[in-house]
């Protein structure tokens, strides 16, 4: 049933990329749009591989597959806060053109590639020097499985299994929802959007409520984030930075 799932939200995840493209076409690939695009760009490819991961069964396949996808994640994240600022700047908030805003969203943003950038890096290449070495544990998700570098009791496959954490914690993930949720209620009420302040909410929801969710708590973030990746491509197609703006309206 859950690897089921897990193949519906990769063909999800994967429709909401290419109305993301067209929707970009359409106000001339302004650049928060373009990040959001980037960094969602593999999210259909992230859920197939724990779909199909029971068909494929446990082993190098799998690992290699599962390598990229984790490696990638763990570099996207902070391109959606990045996103979340030029997103508030093409909606013409005055504070977002402040140094204050600017320096923060750089500060910000490389604090959270300083934290995940070397374990992206360990996945693929190994330890070399200060890059730590990051080894994935085959998981389960009711009938699916996936190889993770977070194993908590909750998803062993076997008695065998052993609790393992090798990889960047949860702060990264949390700083981006509170950045972009921060992003949404500040549209919400300075400009009457509110899409995406539901959406990021929701997601925060969604993955503080885990323990709540059982074995369901995996999918249930996944739905959460399929959310929030529409509200930002719906949100940065409609704030579109104000020189792209003019390009497309002349295209027009």
């Amino acid at each position: 049933m859950i690897s089921a799932l897990y193949v519906v939200f990769a063909v999800a995840h994967a429709a909401i990329w290419l109305w993301g493209v067209r929707a970009a076409r359409r106000v001339a690939w302004p650049w928060p749009l373009t990040l959001v695009l980037v960094a969602a760009a593999p999210l259909w490819y992230e859920n197939l591989r724990v779909g199909l991961g029971r068909a494929m069964g446990e082993g190098p396949l799998l690992y290699a597959l599962s390598v990229p996808a984790l490696a990638w994640h763990w570099t996207a994240l902070p391109l959606f806060v990045v996103a979340a600022y030029g997103i508030v700047r093409g909606a013409g908030l005055p504070w977002a053109r402040t140094p204050v805003a600017v320096g923060a969203t750089v500060v910000v943003g490389g604090a959270l590639v300083a934290i995940d950038l070397p374990y992206a890096l360990g996945v693929l290449f190994g330890p070399l020097g200060p890059i730590p070495e990051v080894e994935l544990r085959l998981g389960c998700i009711g009938d699916a499985i996936r190889y993770t570098a977070s194993l908590s009791p909750a998803y062993f496959c076997g008695p065998e299994a052993e609790v393992h954490r090798v990889g960047p914690g949860p702060l990264v993930a949390i700083v981006m929802n509170v950045a972009v949720l921060g992003v949404g209620v500040a549209l919400w009420a300075q400009r009457g959007w509110r899409w995406l302040a539901l959406a990021a909410g929701a997601m925060f929801v969604a993955a503080a409520g885990g323990p709540a969710w059982g074995t369901y708590a995996p999918p249930v973030a996944n739905v959460g984030e399929i959310g929030l990746v529409a509200a930002l491509i719906a949100t940065a197609a409609r704030f579109p930075t104000a020189a792209r703006s003019a390009t497309a309206a002349r295209a027009a």
